[in-house]
């Protein structure tokens, strides 16, 4: 069974987690929860860059939601 991290950055919550894809491959799996408890999941990764470990994964899902939430908050600087 895969860990799942509830990841809180931005005042946006994630579900960070991986799919094993079998002997040290692991699927970085980034999803945005919606609502509280969890009233929709939305899938912004399913990354096709495979990582050898599962916390190397979870990792991975973490920074590509500091990505996604940055894109979103910061002000373009001209």
């Amino acid at each position: 069974m895969s860990k799942t991290l509830i990841f809180v950055y931005r005042g946006y919550h994630f579900l960070c987690t991986s799919e094993k894809e079998g002997p040290a491959r692991f699927r970085p799996v980034l999803l945005r929860q919606l609502g509280w408890p969890i009233d929709k999941l939305v899938d912004l990764l399913s990354d096709s860059d495979l990582c050898r470990t599962e916390a190397e994964a979870l990792r991975h899902a973490e920074q590509q939601a500091m990505k996604w939430a940055d894109a979103r908050t910061t002000a373009a600087v001209p």
